[in-house]
């Protein structure tokens, strides 16, 4: 008696690891596939708004801290603290933090992330509108075939009202949606790490940015020793009456 070759466990081991099964699943009812590509595009348009949307508070908050350390390091200048860069390493610094934050400004208004995140939500509920047409047809299976052009129809009109999602949108959803997408093993990693990086990549030059500037005025006062070398202050600066008296 021969057996499965699907019931071998290490071609099921092999087939898991690398995901070697179809990982979409295939529909052949015309209905029930556009059902199925509705709700994968409504969790696609939802997750480029959630996206945008944290891309704009992101920003904001950026744009907000670095205007802090605008005011912040004329104010110290004018105090009696003792700092340990020269006045002109200080006034680069702020024309430096000026120009970031116009520039900065000016890219995220630019940018228009609060109304690309509100165009894409609202498609994602109009699709979800669709969608639930689309079930109360199907029970009616007389007149399901003949509207199906014009569902078709509503379909496109609606994806064509906003921007398109992205890969990364997309890659997230596949992830997501277990039961349309079975995707396993080492390219389940590998979508995850893709994921995560490419969600990443937008956010690192303004955290890079807060923390050079965190990081500045961290020197200026003495309380760190890392840039000092490099912009011309003191290389062995004494502590500030604050670090003292915190250190006692």
């Amino acid at each position: 008696m021969k057996s499965d070759p699907e019931s071998c466990p290490v071609r099921r081991l092999f087939s898991w690891l690398f995901s070697l099964e179809p990982m979409e699943k295939c529909e052949s009812d015309p209905f029930k596939k556009l059902i199925n590509s509705s709700r994968t595009t409504v969790r696609c348009r939802f997750n480029a708004s959630t996206r945008l949307k944290r891309l704009s508070s992101y920003s904001f908050f950026t744009t907000t801290f670095l205007s802090l350390g605008l005011i912040f390091i004329p104010l110290v200048q004018n105090s009696d603290v003792q700092l340990h860069f020269m006045p002109k390493v200080l006034n680069m610094m702020q024309i430096f933090l000026a120009v970031a934050v116009i520039v900065y400004s000016v890219v995220n208004g630019t940018a228009r992330y609060d109304i690309r995140s509100i165009q894409l939500n609202e498609c994602g509920d109009k699709l979800k509108d669709l969608i639930r047409n689309l079930r109360e047809e199907q029970k009616n299976n007389s007149s399901a075939i003949e509207n199906l052009k014009e569902y078709h129809e509503k379909y496109n009109d609606i994806l064509s009202e906003s921007e398109n999602h992205t890969r990364l949108d997309f890659l997230m959803t596949s992830l997501e949606m277990v039961d349309d997408y079975k995707i396993t093993g080492l390219f389940k990693v590998l979508y995850h790490v893709k994921v995560f990086f490419w969600y990443a990549i937008p956010f690192i030059l303004p955290s890079i940015m807060m923390f050079s500037e965190i990081l500045f005025i961290l020197d200026m006062l003495a309380i760190t020793n890392v840039t000092p070398c490099y912009l011309g202050g003191d290389p062995n600066p004494k502590p500030n009456l604050v670090c003292t008296l915190c250190t006692q």
